[in-house]
C-alpha cells in the first residue's frame, strides 16, 4: 500500500536544505512511500499562486497524488493558482499546467462543477 504523508515540520527545514529548496514563504511538503521505500516527495511554498518548489516521483500517478496532497490545504484556504518554480523532471497528467499559472479549480472541482 502506498502512503502519502506530510513531511514533519521539524524535519522539513533540513529536508529543504538537503534538496536545495530555498524560499521565504511558509512551505508544506509530502512524501510518498510503500513500506520503507520512498517513492517521491513534493514541497510547495504558500503564495498566490502557490509555488511548487520541488517534485520527485517514481511515476506520474505518484506525482499526481503528491501534488494534490500538497496543494489541497492551500486550495481550502482560497488560493486558486499554482506554478512550478522549475519544469518538473517527469511527465504529469494532462490536467497540470507546467509552464505559467495553473488553476487549482481544474484539479479539485468535481466533474461538471465548473
Amino acid at each position: 500500500m502506498i502512503q502519502i504523508l506530510p513531511i514533519h515540520p521539524q524535519v522539513l527545514p533540513d529536508f529543504c536544505l538537503e534538496k536545495g529548496l530555498d524560499d521565504d514563504a511558509p512551505v508544506w511538503g509530502y512524501m510518498a512511500a510503500q513500506g520503507t521505500t520512498l517513492l517521491g516527495w513534493c514541497v510547495v511554498a504558500k503564495d498566490d499562486p502557490c509555488r511548487i518548489l520541488g517534485l520527485e516521483a517514481q511515476d506520474k500517478e505518484v506525482a499526481d497524488g503528491l501534488l494534490r496532497a500538497a496543494l489541497h490545504p492551500f486550495y481550502e484556504e482560497g488560493i486558486r493558482g499554482y506554478r512550478f518554480k522549475e519544469l518538473p523532471g517527469l511527465a504529469l497528467p494532462s490536467s497540470y499546467v507546467i509552464a505559467g499559472v495553473g488553476r487549482m479549480d481544474d484539479l479539485f472541482t468535481p466533474c461538471g462543477g465548473h
